[in-house]
């Protein structure tokens, strides 16, 4: 026998044969959990109370009927919601006085000072409606011109006094006869020649007297809702037609000419592109950089840099200690493991060498923002390391510690990393690569930035930056190549 037929056999009184309506489930369950059965909605015993129902009935829910309870009613937004006996639950205590005294305050009207059912954040509804009431009377007491208040409605139609209407009447006769005027007479420059009858224009506005309200006093010339009749004279139809025409023409042959000139723009920057990518090949003061880094934020790290010139020869081509360790997505893109720097330089032991290989020259990066940034933040910490030993050898002079010594030390390792990228030249050659391949994408209105394809190590994508320059200026390499001979220099890399 089920825990549902048990309870309900129980309750049933022995002067009676069959079952109390209210404790027989109206329908067979859905399921059970843990021997509990689970109805559908409406198909519980009509007897058992939810846990919310119990308190809106000032009742408790027992920890045993919590543990325990008869069944559950299957729901869509909550679930299974157990059901509870109520006659084996607890009754709440009554509340204080203090409470209910406060509970009665967040229901009481600001304006009546009634109780209401719900609480309320100032006037109930009831005032509300009467205060709005009341606006609404003193509305159509009041005139909309003046705003005189009297005690009878004004009309409805215009709600205005004596005074203020006759006004307004002046007023739109005045548009009338204006706008009589207007449509009646050419509207040619300088044409005073009658279109139209006032008698006809007026038979027309009196359908359509929302034309001439106060707020469309400014309705453009040759606006469609006019008469039917044409509001200039023949001539001046022909004229203003003319004048229309030669106005399109005008704009058209400026619209030409402003395409012709940015296509000729166009064509001379891509010109300038492919010599510049030619020039740099045979020129022996450009030098290729690229770095490999622990990831691509703000504070990320240097663990490899090369240095190549135009012909491809690497003059600096080095793994660095960065201090701290590689992550491992960085490391499954360039190959670096923490690993592989251990014993390997760090920035500062290869400053020297670096400083003296980009001085004086024109150094090309792809993407030159992202590694003259990681350039700038290596600098700074650098530059901070000599700052701090200063400031300690300050503090041992003095015998004193400044208060702001962290932020003189920072803002001085800034300068000097500042002055540092100052002196040199970058130029980037990524943007003027896309340019070139052409690749236009709609959603960012600019050509596609293209990937490099060196293997992610430092000379390798050196050595990509120069294949680029060399597909760039392949139809100038020659010209360039035999200047470059001319005045006594070698070009390898146009090969």
């Amino acid at each position: 026998m089920s825990t549902t037929t048990a309870t309900a056999t129980e309750q049933i009184p022995s002067s009676r044969t069959e079952a109390d309506p209210a404790r027989v489930a109206k329908g067979t369950p859905l399921a059970h959990t843990a021997g509990v059965p689970v109805y559908g909605w409406g198909q519980a015993p009509p007897y058992l109370r939810t846990k919310t129902q119990l308190v809106a009935d000032r009742l408790n829910v027992t920890e045993a009927q919590e543990a325990a309870p008869l069944a559950y009613v299957r729901t869509r937004d909550y679930g299974d919601v157990p059901l509870h006996d109520p006659a084996a639950a607890e009754k709440m205590r009554p509340l204080p006085s203090s409470t209910k005294a406060k509970m009665a305050a967040r229901r009481t009207c600001s304006e009546c000072g009634k109780v209401r059912k719900v609480i309320l954040r100032g006037p109930c509804s009831a005032c509300r409606e009467r205060a709005e009431k009341e606006r609404q009377r003193l509305l159509a007491r009041t005139c909309a011109g003046c705003s005189t208040v009297r005690e009878r409605p004004y009309p409805k139609e215009h709600r205005r006094c004596a005074g203020c209407r006759q006004e307004q009447l002046e007023k739109k006769r005045a548009r009338v006869e204006a706008w009589l005027v207007e449509v009646t007479v050419c509207a040619g420059d300088g044409c005073t020649k009658r279109r139209g009858s006032k008698r006809a224009a007026r038979a027309w506005l009196k359908e359509r007297p929302w034309l001439l309200r106060p707020e469309r006093t400014d309705l453009p010339d040759g606006f469609s809702g006019w008469p039917s009749w044409e509001r200039r004279c023949p001539p001046c139809v022909t004229a203003y037609e003319q004048e229309q025409e030669r106005q399109r023409a005008e704009y058209r042959e400026r619209y030409e000419r402003q395409e012709r000139e940015r296509a000729e723009r166009e064509r001379q920057a891509a010109a300038a592109r492919v010599r510049w990518a030619a020039e740099a090949l045979v020129d022996p003061d450009v030098l290729v950089l690229d770095t490999e880094t622990t990831g691509l934020g703000d504070d990320a790290r240097i663990v490899e840099l090369a240095v190549l010139n135009s012909r491809g020869e690497v003059l600096l081509d080095t793994l660095l200690d960065p201090g701290v360790p590689v992550p491992a997505e960085a490391a499954d893109i360039h190959g670096i493991t923490t690993e592989a720097l251990s014993g390997a330089p760090t920035f500062s032991d290869v400053l020297v060498q670096l400083t003296g290989l980009l001085d004086g020259k024109r150094c090309l990066i792809y993407n030159k923002w992202y590694d003259v940034g990681r350039l700038r933040h290596e600098l700074t910490l650098h530059y901070l390391d000599r700052a701090a030993r200063e400031a300690a050898e300050e503090t041992v002079r003095t015998g004193t510690v400044p208060e702001d010594v962290r932020e003189r030390a920072v803002a001085e390792a800034a300068k000097q990393a500042a002055a540092w990228l100052d002196v040199m030249t970058f130029e980037d050659v990524m943007i003027p690569y896309s340019d070139w391949v052409g690749d236009y994408s709609d959603y960012h209105g600019n050509n596609r930035w293209q990937p490099l394809l060196g293997g992610h190590r430092a000379a390798g994508d050196c050595r990509a930056v120069l294949d680029c320059l060399r597909s760039m200026g392949r139809d100038y390499a020659h010209e360039y190549a035999t200047a470059a001979a001319g005045a006594g220099g070698t070009s390898e890399g146009t090969n």
